[in-house]
């Protein structure tokens, strides 16, 4: 009673709270916030998972490694390391995961815009040899955004459009170990529905007709996505020998029956000396493009990478370590068959010293890769691309940073870092424009150029004050130098996140997060086009009533800005989420 006393009282502070997903308190179980689930929303109306605050996109490649369900207490410690660095598992190919503290977990959510949100982790058979598991996800928003002439002169009046996006997956997991291996695996599926809401020359001539508000049926887009994955590798108790093979199959399927077939083949094997270790990765893509039958508006303009291809990766890499810091020595080499792509080899080394123990390290590298862009990587950087336009692969011979880690007053993490990259055939999306008929639509194109350089510099800190106020920023600056292309279309030059949360009871989390873009053009009937800075704060709280009962709720967009992410796309305003989260 006394718990459900306090709950009444402190209910309304819970709206005007602070902070991010990352102060960790690991050990106490009685006061989880069960799961990171997102329920801030993304640039596009996609209901992210609850509890982060950051809304830059995660831009992943297809994920080969068993999926573990990441349930905690509170979030992780924040990783004080640039994007750009490698990991560094030198000692084993893959590091062992910790095991969920919690078992069974399902939450459910909904906002504003007709949003919901749902999701579950069922542990099935968890023995400690063997382990079985379930998880589902749902995310939706059926809300309508407004398309202003505040960000689009053409239009005369608002202009509703129904922005419906509708995501629900399913994993299903199994592990077992043997000896000193492991043997697991998954299947997957996730299917995606959304609408094209965004400004176009079709959403124009409502506008001037008239028409306050579309439903805009005729331009839904589907994803279908299935997955499976087979995995063997030794266990970190092997004391010299390690490796992990696993193989990945990826199908993705749009509306109109574009088909693409991924086999993602993974070798990695290492062998461990007293203070150094050896180490060799084999990594092989299959393509294969199905088309539809009736394939006219299927005219791919890059004909090179029309066909079914295959890209191959061999990366050997000797890695020592003293007390005085560590040092990693290698090549990457990048093969292309079928594709018309020219072989590729970049070196790969990484150093870092120790000038004060625990208090300072200076780290630099020098690195390169070979990017496979298909359709499964893109159309998660940007559903609205259109599918007749197949983006070529992307080689990067240098990718060089230095950078500083240190420590202040035992609180304080700071991580300053510096990097120059040259791209060949970097790939910018732009909105697709007829010349002819000079009507553009809510879908994307691509354009290249021919090599590009692109330095940037970065700020990340990290402060923690008994695992009670914990304060993240993360800032970048990104200068592209191009040759043939005014400006890197869509690409911010300034990006800054400003996260924290605080603990004032063992069973209350406040949260506050602003995310700052800023410097973002767009190429529209062949004129450039500057999107508005985006200035998104974020506020929320959870509260655990019980050890196995949690509230939720999530303010996001705060400030009700207009922005967008891509041209003609803009975000939702204001906007809420609240939901419960139970563990059983």
């Amino acid at each position: 009673m006394k718990r459900l006393f306090i709950t009444l009282n402190i209910i309304g502070a819970t709206f005007s709270a602070f902070a991010q997903e990352a102060a960790s308190n690991t050990s106490k179980e009685d006061t989880t916030i069960l799961k990171n689930i997102e329920v801030v929303k993304e640039y596009n109306p996609v209901i992210k998972e609850a509890g982060k605050i950051s809304t830059t996109p995660e831009l992943k490649d297809i994920k080969t490694e068993k999926k573990n369900s990441e349930i905690s207490v509170w979030t992780t410690q924040y990783p004080l390391k640039p994007s750009e660095l490698p990991t560094l598992d030198f000692a084993s190919v893959e590091p062992e995961k910790e095991k969920s503290a919690l078992k069974r977990y399902a939450k459910l959510g909904f906002g504003n815009y007709a949003s919901f949100l749902g999701d579950l982790y069922v542990p099935i058979i968890d023995k400690q040899k063997d382990i079985l598991q379930f998880e589902a996800n749902h995310n939706s928003t059926f809300g309508k955004v407004k398309l202003t002439p505040k960000l689009y002169e053409e239009l005369p009046d608002e202009l509703a459009s129904k922005a419906t996006f509708n995501d629900t997956k399913g994993q299903l997991s199994y592990s077992h170990r043997f000896h000193k291996n492991e043997l697991s695996g998954f299947a997957n599926a996730d299917y995606t529905l959304f609408k094209r809401y965004g400004f176009d020359s079709y959403m124009l001539d409502l506008a001037n007709n008239g028409i306050k508000e579309t439903d805009n049926d005729s331009l839904k887009q589907s994803f279908f996505r299935l997955g499976a994955n087979v995995r063997l590798r030794s266990l970190d108790i092997h004391p010299k020998w390690k490796y992990d093979f696993q193989t990945n199959y990826q199908l993705f399927k749009t509306k109109d029956e574009l088909k693409e077939h991924t086999i993602h083949t993974i070798l990695k094997g290492a062998y461990q000396f007293d203070n150094s270790s050896l180490h060799l990765t084999f990594d092989m893509h299959n393509i294969v493009m199905g088309l539809p039958e009736s394939n006219g508006i299927y005219n791919f303009e890059n004909s090179e990478t029309l066909n079914n291809y295959t890209v191959i990766k061999l990366m050997p890499r000797y890695y020592f370590h003293v007390d005085i810091g560590e040092i990693n020595v290698g090549v990457k080499g990048a093969f292309s068959i079928n594709q018309g792509k020219k072989g590729a080899v970049t070196p790969d080394v990484y150093g870092k010293v120790k000038l004060v123990k625990d208090l300072l390290y200076v780290y630099a590298g020098v690195t390169g890769d070979y990017t496979i862009n298909n359709y499964q990587k893109i159309t998660k950087e940007n559903p609205y691309i259109s599918t007749d336009t197949r983006v070529e692969d992307t080689y990067m011979p240098i990718d060089a940073y230095v950078g500083l880690t240190f420590k202040i007053a035992k609180r304080v993490d700071m991580d300053l870092h510096a990097g120059y990259k040259l791209i060949e055939n970097p790939y910018f999306f732009v909105n697709r424009y007829d010349t002819l008929t000079k009507r553009i639509t809510n879908t994307f194109d691509v354009v290249y150029d021919e090599k590009a350089g692109l330095f940037n510099a970065g700020l990340k800190l990290n402060y923690n004050w008994q695992n009670r106020l914990n304060i993240l920023f993360n800032g970048e600056f990104n200068k592209w130098a191009l040759a043939n292309i005014d400006e890197p279309w869509h690409k911010p030059k300034w990006k800054m996140d400003v996260e924290g949360t605080y603990l004032p009871t063992d069973f209350l989390r406040v949260r506050l997060g602003y995310h700052l873009e800023a410097g973002k053009y767009a190429l529209v009937k062949e004129d450039k086009v500057k999107l508005p800075n985006c200035h998104n704060l974020t506020v929320g709280a959870d509260f655990a009533l019980f050890n196995w009962l949690n509230f939720f709720v999530n303010f996001d967009n705060v400030i009700s800005q207009e922005y967008e992410r891509w041209y003609g796309y803009s975000c939702h305003r204001f906007n809420v989420m609240g939901g419960v989260s139970v563990s059983f």
